[in-house]
């Protein structure tokens, strides 16, 4: 097995880069190399033509910085042979880890190396992936803020996503298009605030989106919230937070949840579609998962 190392320079926790660097100096008990990503797709690129050029032997991809790493990673490693992928969390969100334990387990080399690899879901949108979470509604537009304020100094990624999340409430309470969950449609007035399809857990940092959640199962886990007033919208919010949302019966009249193979979206204007924090544009969307369709490397302690 060999290890490649896809470090993004612009994540946000440099100093868990410099100690990954760190722990790989001097090692020679495994093979691997280190490749630093130079602008948007890159890893997405490299990998590609790195498998081009070595068809042989197996191979794990360790995704070094957040979400939008892990996700130009694992868009690469699709539909290749022998090849897996690792996280190495030290991005601004570090939200798929979560699902399986938090950033803690992973910021650990050796619990990568002597972790067990596991088939995992992807969700694909035309020639896209997402391993995480597809949202679209009030959700894109606390991305689009996220996009404008992430740079700001003292702004973490969790603080990144609530100042988003203010932001959003202004600009992305009400939404329009028609969301149709293995052929049933969900919204049948066309309205929504938000809408999540997802394999793993937590989307923002700390919003537990799916709590029901497998990552391969073969199911996506899709929640709707519907408009609603300001007032309930901030009620809303904390139970949402700690992944409370689906067993409460008070929200009943608000929350629309299901398990699905296929969601299809389709909006008379264009809109944000966002997967793992990464948006796409269009007017027609369809959201597939595809079962254990890749190998990821979990990272665990070994007794």
């Amino acid at each position: 097995m060999k290890y490649i190392f896809i470090v993004n320079p612009a994540a946000g926790k440099e100093n868990s880069e410099k100690e990954l660097m760190d722990l790989l100096k001097g090692r020679n008990d495994f093979e691997f190399d280190v490749y630093y990503t130079r602008g948007q797709k890159d890893a997405t690129y490299f990998i590609r033509e790195y498998r081009k050029e070595n068809p042989e032997g197996k191979i794990c991809f360790v995704a070094c910085g957040g979400d939008g790493t892990v996700n130009e990673v694992i868009n690469g490693i699709y539909g290749l042979n022998d090849v897996s992928f690792g996280i190495w969390p030290c991005g601004s969100g570090n939200d798929y880890v979560k699902y399986f334990g938090g950033a803690s387990n992973f910021l650990n080399l050796e619990n990568l190396l002597k972790g067990e690899e596991i088939k995992v879901d992807v969700m694909t949108v035309g020639n896209s992936c997402s391993v995480n979470v597809v949202n679209f509604g009030f959700d894109c537009a606390v991305v689009r803020t996220m996009e404008k304020v992430k740079s700001w100094p003292f702004l973490s990624g969790r603080h990144a996503y609530t100042v988003g999340v203010i932001g959003a409430v202004f600009t992305g309470r009400k939404n329009y298009c028609r969301i149709i969950v293995d052929g049933e449609l969900i919204n049948p007035d066309g309205e929504y605030l938000l809408c999540t399809i997802a394999n793993g857990s937590y989307v923002g940092g700390s919003y537990k989106c799916a709590p029901k959640s497998l990552v391969n199962d073969g199911l996506m886990e899709v929640c709707m919230a519907k408009c609603m007033p300001l007032a309930r919208f901030v009620a809303v919010v904390g139970k949402y937070q700690k992944g409370q949302h689906l067993d409460d019966e008070k929200l009943r009249d608000v929350i629309v949840y299901r398990q699905a193979k296929k969601v299809e979206i389709i909006a008379d204007e264009e809109m944000d579609l966002c997967l793992d924090g990464e948006i796409i544009v269009g007017k027609h969307f369809v959201v597939e998962n595809k079962k254990e369709a890749i190998a990821f490397r979990e990272s665990k302690n070994k007794l």
